[in-house]
């Protein structure tokens, strides 16, 4: 791993939102955050028995990411408005690799209630700039269900370009479902 990168342990803030590590969230937050979007969120995630949305499994799901983070291979956040407690999505760069390859995978999620108020394009704007600057990524994959217009006009609107189709990708709502494809590369790094 590169001695110049220098993991994120503090919070993040953009014009209106903080973007909070897991150790700094209330447990209850996520929960409510959680349980208040279980139906919308459902057909695009894992299917999740009841035991996901109990504060013994969020506990150990906060810690899991704090340690992921801490270590590099990971970077969770959470989003909540500035000066306001409650947690309204969540941001994720996931299995970073190192090395030549130097790439993650993106992931996010936003309270049905505070969609189209632009919040998550601004905390993924930010995250671009963690994983490039900061991480020295090269590479940031985000994997997509055709069907959900909302992502794929986010990345796209964030410079992320489309290199293909994997069908059964993913097991989301039950069904192993196919993804659209779509990357975001860091030039600054091409010529390193």
């Amino acid at each position: 791993m590169d001695a110049t990168i220098s993991f994120l342990s503090e919070r993040v803030t953009t014009e209106r939102l903080v973007l909070e590590q897991p150790s700094g969230i209330d447990v209850h937050d996520v929960q409510a955050f959680f349980m208040e979007n279980r139906v919308f969120h459902a057909p695009w995630e894992p299917l999740r028995d009841d035991d996901f949305y109990e504060l013994e499994h969020l506990r150990s799901m906060l810690i899991r990411q704090d340690i992921e983070n801490l270590n590099g291979t990971a970077l969770y956040l959470y989003l909540k408005r500035t000066g306001e407690d409650e947690v309204i999505g969540s941001v994720a760069l996931s299995n970073i690799i190192y090395g030549a390859f130097r790439s993650c995978f993106l992931g996010y999620r936003i309270a049905r209630s505070q969609t189209s108020h632009g919040y998550m394009t601004e905390a993924v704007e930010q995250v671009i700039h963690i994983a490039f600057e900061r991480y020295r990524l090269h590479r940031i994959e985000a994997n997509i269900m055709p069907g959900n217009h909302a992502s794929v006009r986010l990345v796209e609107k964030l410079g992320f370009a489309e290199e293909g189709y994997s069908s059964r990708y993913l097991k989301v709502a039950g069904v192993w479902e196919g993804h659209c494809h779509f990357v975001l590369l860091n030039d600054a790094l091409e010529h390193l």
